[in-house]
């Protein structure tokens, strides 16, 4: 290879180098424009679809041409051009006539002749290319029609993200929407495991309530339409609201007033402290105590001190507990009058009643929290 097969060579390097910048300050408003026109496609087709809001459309536009711009500035870097493809560009747009072409390829032996013509032919090739004005030729700056298009896009993204977006609405709907889901499904979710636990239901009860919060669940995870989730969640709570005990209010006030008359009992202060903190079932083992052979026997003074106690609260629980109250009262009429087999059996009697009474109050607890 001569030198001036390597001078030209320098030349279309250097040439090369100055079409790949204006390449890029071209293609680089181009591909904006087209990321920028991309955006808004996708902002009039949110307009009839609600695909997102408009902060987001706002954001995507914005990234679109960026991305677009930043992708036409790059491409002129990565297309892969060789000598003489540079030189059969350059022939054409400087008007050289094929000088460039030739001369490579007369260079690179892919053309034989003399050593004479080739030297004068290359020489001519190298003398011609030095008198080309390369800035005037292969000026660096960008296309107006670019730039136009560009400020074309821009303008109608701003125009579709300003107006107003009925599907905005939609979307906030379908946001607030899932949020309450959400917040619902936790709180079934934490209901349910309540409930799993809960000492103080029957085994019915715990079914029924676990069954409709099950099917509440499910119809959440399904992830239906809005319309199907009300509809199931509608039907779980008309099955709750089909265990909701009325009584079961009146009743706990009722066991909070004769918790409240037995504590300041000694004998009835283990049944008012566990009636005190919810626990019936507590209260329920405390009071059948008393009705066994078992432990310390009570003295007379205490057999009427209990019988004392239990009238007072059988009076509590006359208006909401009936059974109950009537269990209490006869277990007391029996102390005092000394049958004492008697009031056992009545006091088994009233724990039974009293611990049907924590169930109904637990049960209606766990499904009020529903």
């Amino acid at each position: 290879m001569t030198g001036s097969t390597r001078a030209i060579l320098r030349l279309l390097y250097r040439w090369g180098l100055r079409l790949r910048m204006g390449e890029s300050l071209t293609w680089g408003p181009w591909g904006a424009a087209c990321g920028a026109a991309t955006g808004l496609l996708v902002a009039l087709v949110a307009r009839v679809w609600p695909l997102m809001l408009t902060r987001w459309l706002i954001a995507l536009g914005g990234t679109l041409a960026l991305a677009g711009f930043a992708i036409g500035v790059v491409a002129p870097w990565l297309r892969p051009r060789s000598p003489l493809r540079l030189a059969y560009i350059f022939d054409r747009r400087f008007g050289l006539a094929e000088r460039l072409t030739t001369a490579l390829e007369l260079g690179t032996g892919r053309i034989r002749t003399t050593q004479e013509m080739a030297r004068a032919q290359i020489s001519d090739a190298l003398q011609a290319a030095r008198s080309v004005d390369v800035q005037a030729l292969l000026p660096l700056r960008t296309s107006r029609r670019a730039l136009f298009a560009l400020g074309f896009m821009a303008l109608a993204l701003s125009l579709a993200c300003w107006l107003p977006n009925p599907q905005d609405r939609v979307l906030l709907q379908r946001a607030a929407l899932h949020k309450t889901i959400e917040a619902q499904r936790e709180r079934l979710e934490a209901i349910r495991e309540e409930a799993a636990q809960a000492e103080g239901l029957s085994d019915a009860d715990r079914e029924a309530i676990l069954q409709a919060l099950d099917q509440a669940l499910d119809a959440l995870d399904n992830r239906r339409t809005p319309q199907e989730t009300v509809a199931v969640l509608s039907d779980v709570e008309r099955r709750l609201a089909e265990l909701r005990d009325p009584g079961a209010a009146p009743l706990q006030t009722g066991l909070e007033r004769a918790a409240a008359e037995m504590a300041d009992s000694s004998v009835t202060s283990a049944i008012a402290a566990a009636l005190a903190r919810g626990d019936y079932r507590g209260a329920a083992r405390a009071l059948e105590a008393y009705s066994g052979t078992e432990g310390r026997p009570l003295t007379r003074e205490e057999e009427l001190e209990l019988a004392r106690e239990l009238e007072q609260a059988a009076q509590m629980l006359g208006d909401t507990d009936q059974k109950l109250a009537r269990e209490l009262s006869q277990a007391a009429e029996a102390s005092i009058r000394g049958v004492i087999d008697r009031a056992r059996q009545a006091i088994r009697e009233a724990a039974r009643q009293m611990d049907a009474a924590g169930e109904r109050i637990t049960r209606e607890g766990t499904v009020e929290k529903t």
